[in-house]
């Protein structure tokens, strides 16, 4: 009986190591069939990501090299690229740090801003939006906007671009000039002298007191001559002394005329006749005429008086540097903007009486060219006449422009007034105007884009290089042809008769076209067009900026192909792993049953090393059990298997401590966790796979593991910490790899952080780790928002 007993249990074990080698050598390959499959793959994915790149490279270098601020943001707002003028102007690098651009706009601006950006998203494009932005260095700046949106294939807008144009020195000098016209005007039309501007002797404009002193109406006076316009009392020298102003004899005269006035009364004016000549040739272009009623001479006094009250005023408010001689180079009249100019620190009025004679030496160490500055104040004040627009340049960079008035009573000579405007602005700003223009010409003759100015009926006037290029046609081919007709096939040229419907309505946009290249060839062009306007605001034409994307439109078909072989490969990817899993699953539970019935029908033969070995069985079965439904889950995890909804992070966690094993020792608590959008199946796995391990590994008498959440400002940081063995640095990143375990723990089948970290790279996540062998681990994890 016994002898056949044991002949039993041979043959048992037997079969048992055959079943056991049957089984392995089936897991063994169908775990190198999963692995070719996942190597092909990946070899899937690094060929289409080679080819996206290779896009991305062929569209990088259209814009960055833009003079203007070039940025590309999501439709939140937050920027995505900026080239270098963009990080000029804002100080802010996106590539450094996230930059969100609403945040950039000041206070008072901010719901102008909302509204744009909503007509941006609903109109597909804003133009000539202006909005002042504070830079990271504080500075207000003042920006010009033109901007679009790019639209995905369902026609959505997924991100905008703009080009941001810095026009604050722009506005700042209309401002000034503004303001200079309307003071000056203010001048004029309260001054009690009535001033009028005349060609060839018939006025052109007059202001209040040249109606009030002829007592004639505005529709009387213009156009007439102010001799036609009164009845002289007296003989007069007046038509003579305006002949030869308008001859050039003189540059001034004055003349007195005592006649009748429209309501009969005898008045006495004094007329002062001035030449405003072309400063470029010399030309007398126009004449101002000053007329004063001199009847009354003390009630002329009195006005005189508060005439010059006034004008003191407001030429200490004018932006130009005032000074007023006499006769005697003695100061009469100056201004702070004179003082500021000049860094003179006395108040204007502690300079009136005080001699010029000698500041001309002591000044010309200001200027560039001190002899030159000396010699010409000597020959203006010599020649008594009227100077516009002299020119002075200073040691420090500044450019001035000087003005010089003679003035005259009845042919004496009685002083004179200089007026200093500081145009080093201006100066730069036209010197910039040229710079820019010349850089622009070389840019359009010399960049990559292709570009084409057409007139109202489609004629080409202007192509540069480029165009040619990815035509294939020279200038002289293209100049004076219809675009339309020389390049486009039918449906092209429907879709630019009707942009140039669009364009009359001012509207910029972007579109593609096929066109047939000089040598037949089909080609793909990306147009940008937008409306041309002459300097009256009528429109003469378009102007389309053209990149050719036929390269690019193959790759998107070769990339559709990739991805839909790709989905293909990780649908049947899917299944298979499905199948692996049953078919591995299947023997194992085979030999999990047999092994159930030999030790039942055995128990009382078995010693204590064949129940222990019958034990360690079932482990082993258990325990493959688990590797392979670990490697299915983790085959399984896909972006788009996940349900993100609003997930109270904090029960997720009171689940997990519920659902796992927790010894007594070991204590887990929790800070306050947020609600975020997430798969609550995927982040449970998350914390399951952490909080398991922390209370697998721990080693000491009294364990805890403590969970805490910081928010950042793109994303949520989570830290699982523990006080168990710890981990060495040299396993830091080993661990986050499949079937990578650092114990022999029967629990470990070395897949669960594998798991995390392609859960969280799900979620354009991070997972790191801080451990100290013998103290403890803290894994923390980021989610994007």
């Amino acid at each position: 009986m016994e002898t056949e007993n044991v002949a039993l249990y041979k043959r048992l074990i037997a079969r048992e190591r055959s079943a056991r080698k049957a089984a392995e050598a089936i897991l063994e390959q169908k775990s190198t069939e999963l692995y070719a499959l996942s190597e092909e793959l990946k070899k899937s994915n690094d060929q289409l990501q080679s080819l996206i790149y290779q896009k991305n490279s062929e569209l990088q270098g259209v814009f960055e090299n833009l003079a203007d601020a070039y940025v590309v943001i999501d439709i939140d707002g937050r920027v995505l690229k900026m080239n270098d003028a963009a990080v000029t102007l804002m100080g802010y690098d996106a590539t450094k740090e996230p930059v969100f651009l609403p945040y950039l706009v000041l206070e008072e601006e901010q719901k102008s801003v909302e509204t744009a950006f909503k007509k941006l998203l609903i109109q597909g494009s804003i133009t000539d939006f202006k909005v002042s932005i504070r830079t990271k260095s504080g500075e207000i700046r003042r920006v010009h906007i033109n901007a679009s949106t790019i639209l995905d294939e369902n026609n959505k807008a997924i991100v905008a671009q703009g080009i941001v144009r810095d026009i604050t020195l722009e506005e700042s000098k209309a401002t000034i000039i503004e303001e200079q016209k309307q003071q000056l005007e203010f001048i004029v039309n309260n001054s009690p002298l009535g001033i009028a501007l005349a060609i060839n002797g018939k006025i052109q404009k007059c202001n209040t007191s040249f109606k009030n002193i002829l007592a004639f109406t505005e529709d009387q006076i213009l156009g007439k001559d102010l001799k036609a316009l009164t009845f002289a009392a007296e003989k007069s020298d007046y038509k003579e002394q305006l002949e030869a102003l308008q001859e050039g004899a003189v540059n001034a005269f004055v003349s007195t005329q005592k006649y009748i006035t429209k309501s009969g009364q005898i008045i006495t004016t004094k007329i002062n006749g001035t030449a405003i000549k072309n400063p470029e040739n010399g030309m007398q272009i126009q004449e101002v005429i000053t007329v004063e009623d001199v009847t009354k001479e003390l009630l002329a006094r009195e006005q005189l008086v508060e005439s010059e009250n006034r004008l003191s005023a407001l030429i200490s408010r004018l932006q130009n540097g005032i000074l007023l001689e006499d006769e005697q180079r003695d100061i009469v009249l100056t201004n702070q903007m004179f003082c500021d100019m000049f860094g003179i620190s006395a108040k204007p009025e502690a300079l009136k009486g005080l001699s010029c004679i000698n500041a001309t030496e002591e000044n010309k160490p200001l200027f560039k060219d001190p002899e030159a500055f000396v010699a010409r104040i000597k020959e203006i004040i010599s020649a008594r006449e009227l100077v516009t627009g002299d020119e002075l340049e200073l040691k420090d960079g500044r450019i001035l422009e000087r003005d010089f008035v003679p003035i005259f009573t009845n042919g004496n000579y009685k002083g004179h007034l200089w007026s200093y405007t500081d145009v080093t602005l201006q100066r730069r700003y036209k010197n910039d105007l040229q710079q820019q223009k010349e850089k622009y010409s070389s840019i359009i003759a010399n960049m990559n884009l292709g570009l084409l100015e057409v007139d109202n009926e489609d004629r080409i006037l202007l192509a540069n290089q480029s165009f040619c290029e990815i035509s294939g046609f020279s200038k002289e081919e293209l100049i004076g042809k219809k675009a339309a007709a020389l390049f486009m096939k039918p449906k092209s040229q429907e879709i630019i008769h009707s942009k140039t419907k669009v364009r009359a309505r001012g509207v910029s946009d972007s579109y593609e076209v096929e066109v047939l290249n000089k040598a037949g060839q089909k080609r793909n062009w990306l147009i940008s067009g937008a409306p041309n306007f002459d300097i009256n605001g009528k429109l003469v034409g378009s102007i389309g900026i053209h990149l050719d994307i036929t390269e690019i439109k193959n790759l998107e078909a070769q990339k559709d192909l990739l991805f839909a072989n790709l989905e293909k490969s990780n649908r049947e990817l899917q299944e298979y792993a499905h199948v692996v899993s049953h078919d591995l699953k299947s023997p194992l539970r085979s030999i999990n049953a047999l092994a159930n019935w030999i030790k039942e029908d055995n128990l009382q033969h078995l010693d204590d090393q064949s129940l222990e070995n019958f034990e360690n069985l079932e482990n082993t079965l258990e325990k493959m059990e688990a590797l392979i439904t670990g490697i299915l889950n983790y085959s399984s995890i896909q972006r788009d298997h996940t349900q993100d909804d609003a997930t109270d992070i904090g029960s997720v966690i009171d689940g997990v401590t519920e659902l796992i094993h927790i010894p007594d020792h070991i204590k887990v608590k929790k800070g306050p966790m947020p609600v975020i959008p997430i798969d609550r199946i995927r982040i449970q796995q998350v914390f399951q796979n952490l909080i398991s391990n922390a209370v697998r590994y721990c080693d000491k008498a009294e364990g805890w593991v403590e969970i805490r959440y910081t928010e950042e400002a793109h994303r949520h940081v989570f830290a699982v910490e523990d006080n168990g063995m710890g981990i060495e640095p040299a396993y830091h990143n080993k661990i986050f790899k499949i079937f990578q375990s650092l114990t022999d723990h029967e629990d470990s089948t070395g897949i669960g952080l594998s798991i995390v970290k392609k859960i969280i790279d799900l979620y354009h996540g991070d997972i790191w780790l801080e451990s100290t062998p013998g103290d403890g681990t803290t894994f923390y994890f980021s989610l994007k928002k």
